[in-house]
Order: structure tokens, then C-alpha cells, then sequence
């Protein structure tokens, strides 16, 4: 697979409130864009950077939200000048009913499965097919079902 590499403007727009989280955010971008596609684990150096990474997720300055739109923003710059770009839209089902410690945070996806839905719209390339970056995601969990008791 082959990622090109984009000139980093988002950078400049990262701001999570604090020169730290910043600069973690920077270290994971870079890691993740050289390592694409495999687990965090293989990722990083050591376990000490693993850490510190699975902190930086939990800290709750950081959010969803808060990271893809770094995301969105690059797309949007690489999308700018194009006469027409395609649009495609996926929605990804996350279950995570086998994780019993955070059963309660998450809501049902069906078929029995718990976990958190996501919806993301993925811009392309007309003339190439060329995938040029995300667009719009948006997670969330359905909220559980609130059942009504038969009356005899």
C-alpha cells in the first residue's frame, strides 16, 4: 500500500489546550503515517511510548471530535482546487460485546453486538480513484432500549 506523503498543515491548526498533548499528537501522527495499518503495539518503540499514547487517548482534553478534525481540515485543503470530487459514504459497526469492563459506555449495533457506531464519507477522485481523505465521521452509540412491561 502506498500513502503519500501530504505536507503537514494541520499541524499548525492542532491545539488541545496544552504544548504536551500537542506534541504528542505530533509524535503519533508520524508514527501511525510511517507504520499505516498495524497495531499500536508495533507501532512504537517501547512500551514507555505505548504508554504514553494510551494516556493521551484517555487525557479529556482529547476527544473524537477534536482528532478527526485535524483530518477533515487536510482533506479540505487537498480538495480545494478540484472541479468535482465523488463522496462516498460507509457506516462501520464497532462491537465490542466481549469487553465486559465498558459494556455499560457502549449501546446495541444489532444482532446481539454492543459497541458504538461510526459513519464516515470518504472523498475520491473522479479521474484517478485516488482516495484524497476523509470528509465527515461521526461516532456514537445507540441508547438502550427501554422495554415497556406487558399488563396483564
Amino acid at each position: 500500500m502506498i500513502v503519500r506523503n501530504y505536507e503537514d498543515k494541520w499541524r499548525i491548526k492542532s491545539d488541545f489546550g496544552d504544548k504536551r498533548l500537542n506534541e504528542r499528537a505530533k509524535l503519533i501522527g508520524e508514527r501511525k503515517r510511517n507504520k499505516y495499518g498495524q497495531p499500536l503495539s508495533k507501532i512504537f518503540k517501547n512500551a514507555s511510548e505505548l504508554k504514553r499514547t494510551y494516556e493521551f487517548f484517555a487525557n479529556p482534553k482529547i476527544s473524537f471530535e477534536k482528532i478527526v478534525e485535524l483530518s477533515h481540515y487536510q482533506t479540505a485543503n487537498r480538495v480545494k482546487n478540484l472541479p468535482l470530487i465523488l463522496s462516498v459514504g460507509d457506516t462501520t459497526f464497532l462491537d465490542y460485546k466481549k469487553i465486559k469492563i465498558k459494556r455499560e459506555e457502549y449501546g446495541p449495533i444489532g444482532n446481539g453486538g454492543n459497541g458504538l457506531i461510526l459513519h464516515s464519507s470518504l472523498a475520491i477522485n473522479p479521474d484517478s480513484g485516488e482516495p484524497l481523505g476523509l470528509l465527515w465521521e461521526k461516532l456514537w452509540k445507540r441508547g438502550k432500549k427501554v422495554t415497556k412491561k406487558k399488563e396483564k
